[in-house]
Formats: C-alpha cells, structure tokens, sequence
C-alpha cells in the first residue's frame, strides 16, 4: 500500500517519469491541467500535493493559494518542483508556503526521502484526519460519518486515529500498543476487544480496519 501524491504539470513527460521514479512508494495521480484541481483533490485522498512553479493559465504559486484557501483542504504538505533553480523562484515558492522545493536534477534516492518525511511530519502532527467519509477532530473530541457524529471513547479514538495516521501503512499490534497505552502492559489481545467494539460504530465509513495476522491495517470496501 502506499502514499497518494497528487502531481499538478504540464509537461506529461514530466508526470509520467515521477510515476515510475516513485512507483516503489507512491500512488501518484498526474494532472496536466491546474485548473481542474477542485475535482482531482475531491476524488482523491491525498498525503501531499507536488506543483510545477510555471505552467500556463494558473501557475504553482497561485494553484497553491487555490488550494490551501479550499474548505476541504486537508492540511497534508504541498511542495513545490521546478527547473528553475533561480534564488528567486525558491524564495517566492517559500514565501507563498510551500513545504519544501524540489529541483528537477534532484537524485531519486533524496527525492523520495524527502516527500516521505514531509508526509511522515505531517501525519504524526495532525490533529485533523480525514479518509473517506470519516473524519476525527482529535482537539474537538469529534467523530464524524457523513458529517454525523459517533459517540467514540477515548481508546477508540486514540485506537483509530493513529491506524489512519499510519494509513496506507499497516501497523503491528506491539506498534499500536506502544502508541495508544505507550509504556503501560497490555495484552495483544486487548486490541481485538477493542476492535470489536469499534467496528458497528464505523459500519457506516468507506473502509474497514482487517488483522492480517501481527498487521493491523485500513483498506477501502470493494
């Protein structure tokens, strides 16, 4: 399973070397047309955004206004990528927000470390994570189905919050366990009684939490 990396260029060289050069790690969902992003960023559920600093009708630095204003934004890293290596064009990128600058003689090996990272960063940090129709404001306390709220404990939100934030990496059971209960001593098979109790609450959500022996993971219902 992997990352989802949402890739906005004109150039469909450009985006089809990305597929195969990140292949290993990322889905990656090309876009040659800026203009469309509102549709591409609403079918997919992405860890970070990729932007071409100069392509025609909207350029990276306005898609990215475009899209950290959007109600839906997710709040996952948007890193910039171009050919333009000028102090100019990186400041700019930086000034507008974006994450990280990539330039495109940059080598494979450090390309990949450092959107991983950005993605590792953001997922460990977030408060708000969403897959689907199911969202958890882990500030608010707040479950949500369809906008509807889920009466969760706190186990259970702690429980599901981090199995999103690993998505679409599973996690073992010890990995959760030292995340949810961190140094207390619980038995593996606490996890399977609190699953239990979480799966009629979240039958409602596109995805289903498996155990798949030691792995504990998110997949979407076919």
């Amino acid at each position: 399973m992997k990352w989802t990396l949402i890739y906005f260029d004109d150039q469909i060289q450009n985006i089809e070397c990305f597929k195969e050069l990140l292949a290993a790690d990322f889905n990656v969902i090309g876009c040659l047309d800026a203009t469309q992003f509102n549709s591409v960023m609403l079918e997919n559920h992405p860890h970070a955004f990729l932007l071409d600093v100069h392509m025609p009708v909207l350029d990276g630095h306005a898609l990215y206004q475009k899209i950290n204003s959007h109600p839906l934004y997710n709040g996952c890293p948007i890193i910039f990528i171009s050919g333009d290596q000028s102090d100019e064009n990186k400041l700019k990128s930086f000034q507008e927000g974006g994450i990280d600058f990539l330039p495109r003689d940059l080598k494979s090996e450090e390309t990949v470390a450092r959107l991983s990272n950005k993605i590792r960063f953001y997922l460990e940090r977030s408060t708000k994570l969403e897959l689907g129709n199911l969202r958890i404001d882990v500030e608010a306390f707040l479950v949500t189905i369809n906008l509807k709220p889920i009466d969760f404990t706190l186990l259970e939100m702690r429980i599901l919050s981090n199995l999103l934030r690993s998505y679409p990496k599973p996690l073992t059971r010890a990995q959760l366990i030292f995340r949810v209960w961190e140094n207390e001593t619980v038995k593996p098979g606490t996890i399977n009684t609190h699953l239990t109790n979480l799966r009629p609450k979240i039958e409602a959500w596109d995805y289903i939490i498996k155990v798949r022996e030691d792995n504990i993971l998110i997949l979407k219902k076919p």
